[in-house]
């Protein structure tokens, strides 16, 4: 197997994987507390950046776990996309892309 077809295989087997990743966000949980009535309560948000502004959105304690896996599985497709776009840069170079 030459090189521009491994890259290929590498290439289809990351598409695959990004295609079928369950739910994903893009940012990070943070767990704080605030204070309400003199009392310290649990907060919780994600801070994510839009058009390079930082904005944050509110997590309900009941839907946290599902935020932490969901910003997880963001911070894993990241990787798959840096991965993806290397392995495009040098199909490209090598003319093995596909038109």
């Amino acid at each position: 197997m030459d090189e521009v077809e491994k890259l290929r295989t590498r290439r289809d087997v990351l598409l695959k994987e990004i295609g079928e990743a369950p739910l994903w966000v893009n940012g990070s949980v943070v767990e704080t507390t605030r204070k309400t009535c003199g009392k310290e309560s649990p907060f919780y948000y994600l801070s994510h950046s839009i058009r390079g502004k930082n904005k944050i959105t509110y997590i309900s304690a009941a839907h946290l776990n599902q935020f932490k896996a969901a910003a997880a599985q963001g911070a894993r497709i990241r990787l798959l996309h840096n991965e993806l776009s290397t392995i495009n840069m040098k199909l490209i170079k090598k003319g093995g892309h596909d038109d």
